[in-house]
C-alpha cells in the first residue's frame, strides 16, 4: 500500500498517469476502508511530486505509517470538463473566482495560435462564465 504521508493530488495524478489513465486522478483519500489492507505491506511513503508526472516525485520505501493510513485511489477514465482553469500548482480554480489560469481543454494545455477574444468569450462561456471572459494572454510571465 502507499501510506498518505506528503501525498497530494500531484501524487494522485502522477501515479494514475504511471498506469496510463491519461487524465490522472478523480479522487483520492485515505483511511481503513477495506479489512484486507492489513495483508499488504506498505511499499511506499512520502510520496511528493512537484508535478503530475511520475519523475518529478520523490519517496522512500521506509514507513512511519499504519494502515490507517492507506492512500485509495480513484483514476479518471476521462477528463469530465471539456474546459477549466487550474492555477500554478494545477488546482481546479472555481467559477465563481476572478482569478487567472491556465486554460485547459479535457485535461491538455490550449495554444494561442488562431486565439482570440472571440475565442476566449466563448470558451468562458462555455464553462459558465455568462459575461465571457474578461482578459487574456498568452506566453511566458516575466
Amino acid at each position: 500500500t502507499v501510506c498518505d504521508d506528503s501525498f497530494s493530488d500531484n501524487s494522485a495524478d502522477a501515479i494514475c498517469k504511471e498506469m496510463g489513465y491519461i487524465h490522472g486522478a478523480r479522487n483520492w483519500t485515505s483511511g481503513s476502508l477495506y479489512e484486507s489492507q492489513s495483508s499488504y505491506d506498505i511499499g511506499l511513503d512520502d510520496v511528493v511530486c512537484s508535478s503530475d508526472i511520475w519523475d518529478s516525485c520523490t519517496s522512500t520505501t521506509s514507513h512511519n505509517c499504519e494502515h490507517s493510513e492507506d492512500v485509495h485511489l480513484a483514476c479518471a477514465l476521462e477528463d469530465p470538463l471539456m474546459f477549466r482553469l487550474v492555477d500554478e500548482n494545477g488546482e481546479t480554480i472555481d467559477s465563481d473566482s476572478s482569478e487567472r489560469g491556465l486554460l485547459l481543454h479535457y485535461g491538455h494545455t490550449v495554444c494561442d495560435d488562431s486565439f482570440s477574444d472571440n475565442s476566449a468569450d466563448a470558451i468562458c462561456k462555455e464553462m459558465g462564465y455568462i459575461h465571457g471572459a474578461r482578459n487574456w494572454t498568452s506566453g511566458r510571465s516575466v
